[in-house]
Protein backbone atom coordinates (compact mmCIF):
# COMPACT_ATOMS: atom_id res chain seq x y z
CA UNK A 1 0.00 0.00 0.00
CA UNK A 2 1.07 3.32 -0.53
CA UNK A 3 1.55 6.28 2.32
CA UNK A 4 -1.13 8.70 3.26
CA UNK A 5 -1.16 11.85 2.20
CA UNK A 6 -2.32 14.89 3.68
CA UNK A 7 -5.46 16.36 2.53
CA UNK A 8 -4.09 19.59 1.96
CA UNK A 9 -0.93 18.47 0.02
CA UNK A 10 -2.21 19.13 -3.74
CA UNK A 11 -3.18 22.61 -2.10
CA UNK A 12 0.40 23.11 -1.23
CA UNK A 13 1.65 22.06 -4.14
CA UNK A 14 -0.76 24.48 -6.03
CA UNK A 15 -0.02 27.40 -3.96
CA UNK A 16 3.80 26.93 -4.50
CA UNK A 17 3.63 26.50 -8.05
CA UNK A 18 1.55 29.67 -8.16
CA UNK A 19 4.38 31.35 -6.24
CA UNK A 20 6.78 30.53 -8.67
CA UNK A 21 5.12 31.46 -11.96
CA UNK A 22 4.61 34.36 -10.50
CA UNK A 23 8.22 35.47 -10.51
CA UNK A 24 8.53 34.74 -13.72
CA UNK A 25 7.60 37.89 -16.79
CA UNK A 26 5.06 36.08 -18.31
CA UNK A 27 2.74 38.14 -20.44
CA UNK A 28 -0.27 36.96 -22.33
CA UNK A 29 -0.01 36.88 -25.88
CA UNK A 30 -3.01 39.34 -26.82
CA UNK A 31 -2.81 41.08 -23.48
CA UNK A 32 -0.62 44.84 -22.76
CA UNK A 33 2.55 44.98 -24.41
CA UNK A 34 5.88 45.72 -22.81
CA UNK A 35 5.43 49.14 -24.32
CA UNK A 36 1.61 49.68 -22.40
CA UNK A 37 0.10 49.48 -25.78
CA UNK A 38 -2.61 46.23 -26.30
CA UNK A 39 -1.17 43.72 -28.97
CA UNK A 40 -4.65 43.55 -30.44
CA UNK A 41 -4.34 47.58 -31.26
CA UNK A 42 -1.25 46.77 -33.01
CA UNK A 43 -2.01 43.81 -35.20
CA UNK A 44 -4.96 46.16 -36.40
CA UNK A 45 -2.30 48.60 -37.07
CA UNK A 46 -0.78 46.57 -39.98
CA UNK A 47 -1.04 47.07 -43.49
CA UNK A 48 -0.79 43.90 -45.64
CA UNK A 49 0.13 44.24 -49.46
CA UNK A 50 -2.18 43.34 -52.22
CA UNK A 51 -1.05 40.63 -53.65
CA UNK A 52 -1.46 39.50 -57.51
CA UNK A 53 -1.21 35.63 -56.92
CA UNK A 54 -4.08 33.59 -55.59
CA UNK A 55 -2.47 31.72 -52.97
CA UNK A 56 -0.72 34.98 -52.04
CA UNK A 57 -3.87 36.18 -51.68
CA UNK A 58 -5.53 33.41 -49.54
CA UNK A 59 -2.31 34.13 -47.39
CA UNK A 60 -3.42 38.07 -47.33
CA UNK A 61 -7.21 37.28 -45.95
CA UNK A 62 -5.98 35.07 -43.49
CA UNK A 63 -3.74 37.44 -41.94
CA UNK A 64 -6.35 40.64 -42.22
CA UNK A 65 -9.53 38.14 -40.82
CA UNK A 66 -7.03 37.43 -38.17
CA UNK A 67 -5.31 40.79 -37.30
CA UNK A 68 -7.95 43.45 -38.28
CA UNK A 69 -11.28 42.79 -36.25
CA UNK A 70 -14.79 42.33 -38.71
CA UNK A 71 -15.70 45.60 -40.42
CA UNK A 72 -12.40 47.75 -39.28
CA UNK A 73 -10.17 49.26 -41.68
CA UNK A 74 -6.43 48.05 -42.08
CA UNK A 75 -3.75 50.09 -40.19
CA UNK A 76 -0.92 52.59 -41.80
CA UNK A 77 1.53 52.64 -39.19
CA UNK A 78 3.32 49.06 -39.98
CA UNK A 79 3.43 47.40 -43.38
CA UNK A 80 3.62 43.35 -44.04
CA UNK A 81 5.22 42.02 -47.17
CA UNK A 82 5.50 38.27 -47.87
CA UNK A 83 6.93 36.76 -50.57
CA UNK A 84 5.74 32.37 -51.34
CA UNK A 85 7.40 29.80 -52.53
CA UNK A 86 5.62 26.38 -53.57
CA UNK A 87 5.98 23.12 -54.67
CA UNK A 88 4.35 19.68 -55.12
CA UNK A 89 6.52 16.54 -54.09
CA UNK A 90 5.55 12.52 -54.29
CA UNK A 91 5.32 11.05 -51.43
CA UNK A 92 4.87 7.72 -52.51
CA UNK A 93 6.58 4.62 -50.34
CA UNK A 94 4.76 1.64 -51.85
CA UNK A 95 3.16 2.04 -55.72
CA UNK A 96 -0.26 2.04 -56.18
CA UNK A 97 -1.48 2.75 -59.62
CA UNK A 98 -5.23 4.31 -58.37
CA UNK A 99 -3.68 6.19 -55.24
CA UNK A 100 -0.47 8.59 -54.70
CA UNK A 101 0.34 10.77 -52.04
CA UNK A 102 1.45 14.26 -52.69
CA UNK A 103 2.69 16.62 -50.73
CA UNK A 104 1.91 20.08 -50.97
CA UNK A 105 4.75 22.88 -49.47
CA UNK A 106 4.55 26.29 -49.34
CA UNK A 107 7.21 28.25 -48.11
CA UNK A 108 7.02 32.01 -46.48
CA UNK A 109 9.86 35.09 -45.85
CA UNK A 110 7.94 38.11 -44.57
CA UNK A 111 9.37 41.17 -43.42
CA UNK A 112 7.34 43.94 -40.92
CA UNK A 113 8.01 47.87 -42.01
CA UNK A 114 7.31 50.53 -39.32
CA UNK A 115 6.20 53.17 -41.80
CA UNK A 116 7.03 55.97 -39.34
CA UNK A 117 10.52 55.22 -39.20
CA UNK A 118 11.34 53.05 -42.41
CA UNK A 119 13.02 50.02 -40.51
CA UNK A 120 12.08 46.08 -40.63
CA UNK A 121 11.21 45.50 -36.99
CA UNK A 122 10.47 42.05 -37.49
CA UNK A 123 10.79 39.37 -40.23
CA UNK A 124 10.93 35.71 -40.39
CA UNK A 125 10.41 32.73 -42.18
CA UNK A 126 7.84 29.74 -41.97
CA UNK A 127 6.34 26.80 -43.62
CA UNK A 128 3.22 24.86 -44.29
CA UNK A 129 3.34 21.03 -45.16
CA UNK A 130 0.07 19.69 -46.72
CA UNK A 131 -0.54 15.68 -47.86
CA UNK A 132 -2.71 15.22 -49.97
CA UNK A 133 -4.27 12.19 -52.22
CA UNK A 134 -4.14 11.99 -56.09
CA UNK A 135 -6.27 9.88 -57.87
CA UNK A 136 -7.16 7.89 -61.05
CA UNK A 137 -9.99 11.60 -61.33
CA UNK A 138 -8.45 14.58 -62.56
CA UNK A 139 -11.21 16.65 -61.14
CA UNK A 140 -10.94 15.06 -57.66
CA UNK A 141 -7.00 15.85 -58.45
CA UNK A 142 -7.61 19.40 -58.89
CA UNK A 143 -9.80 20.00 -56.09
CA UNK A 144 -7.55 18.08 -53.59
CA UNK A 145 -4.76 20.30 -54.68
CA UNK A 146 -6.99 23.43 -54.46
CA UNK A 147 -7.70 22.10 -50.75
CA UNK A 148 -4.21 21.94 -49.69
CA UNK A 149 -3.20 25.67 -51.36
CA UNK A 150 -5.99 26.45 -48.92
CA UNK A 151 -5.14 24.90 -45.79
CA UNK A 152 -1.38 25.83 -46.49
CA UNK A 153 -2.60 29.37 -46.91
CA UNK A 154 -4.48 29.35 -43.33
CA UNK A 155 -1.32 27.49 -41.24
CA UNK A 156 1.16 30.05 -43.08
CA UNK A 157 -1.28 33.43 -41.77
CA UNK A 158 -2.03 32.54 -38.28
CA UNK A 159 1.68 31.25 -37.95
CA UNK A 160 2.72 34.76 -39.30
CA UNK A 161 -0.10 36.56 -37.02
CA UNK A 162 1.18 34.44 -33.81
CA UNK A 163 4.44 35.54 -34.61
CA UNK A 164 3.86 39.51 -35.11
CA UNK A 165 1.51 39.27 -32.03
CA UNK A 166 4.70 37.61 -29.89
CA UNK A 167 6.59 40.34 -31.21
CA UNK A 168 4.10 43.21 -30.42
CA UNK A 169 3.89 41.89 -26.95
CA UNK A 170 7.79 41.66 -26.63
CA UNK A 171 8.27 45.31 -27.67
Amino acid sequence: MGQLRHPLAGVAGLVVAAFLVSGCSFTPLYGVGSNGVQVADELANVYVIEKDIRLEQLIRNNLITNMSPPGSAQGTRYTLDFQSNAGNFGLVLERNTDVSRRLYRLDVKYTLTDNQSGEVVHEGRTFSHVAYDRLTSEFSNIQAQINAEERAATEVGEDITTRIAAHFSNS
